[in-house]
């Protein structure tokens, strides 16, 4: 059985201009439940949506609040987004992640497991963000990435490439991970920092 409809009255739907693509316009449309699950009961009226294949209709994923989901993007399993959050492009949230603020997930990126992105953070490109990880602040994860662990990576901080931040590890300010890098460990990548190539960071730098 469904656990939400569609709204499609003038009241439950805008068109808006899609954050990439010039001169798109997105038609999108308010979801409610139509049945009791999670913390959600039957009438409660969601985030918007643009098409059926964003929202699954199995699980208790949800989108709450101004929260957005459209293109290609899907939100499965207990995946829930909260406030003027958006996932686009061929983006993917599984798991029990939760996606937040003001962040943008795009690209084929994928959040999965309990995961979190706040903020005015951004996941985008082929990146993925698992674990118990954190992703905040303006921080961003792109290309071929993984935040995995309980890292948190905040600040202005860039992770790219093939790099991988994982463990306990905490990447801030206006530092850059990218190449092959791994950061491990309870270590710590700040200011306007570095970390490129095969390297690996696997103690407590400051």
């Amino acid at each position: 059985m469904n656990k939400y409809r569609i709204l499609t009255d003038d009241d439950n739907t805008i068109v808006i201009d899609h954050p990439q693509k010039l001169d798109k316009k997105l038609t999108l449309h308010r979801i409610q439940a139509i049945k009791d699950f999670s913390n959600v009961k039957k009438g409660d009226i969601g985030g918007w949506i643009e098409r059926e294949s964003n929202l699954s209709q199995d699980g208790s994923c949800w989108i709450y609040d101004e929260a957005k989901q459209f293109d290609n993007s899907k939100r499965r399993e207990e995946a829930c987004s909260f406030g003027d959050s958006m996932s686009f492009g061929h983006s993917i949230q599984s798991g029990h992640s939760t996606q937040s603020g003001h962040s943008i997930q795009s690209g084929h990126s994928a959040q999965a497991e309990d995961s979190t992105q706040t903020g005015y953070s951004t996941q985008k490109e082929d990146s993925t963000q698992t674990g118990y990880s954190t992703q905040t602040g303006y921080s961003t994860q792109k290309e071929d990435s993984v935040q995995k662990g309980y890292s948190v990576q905040k600040g202005y901080s860039v992770q790219k490439g093939y790099s991988v931040q994982k463990e306990d590890s905490t990447q801030t300010g206006y530092s850059t991970q990218e190449g092959y890098s791994v950061q491990e460990g309870y270590s710590v990548q700040e200011g306007y920092s570095t970390q490129e190539g095969y390297s690996v960071q696997e103690r407590e730098l400051r």
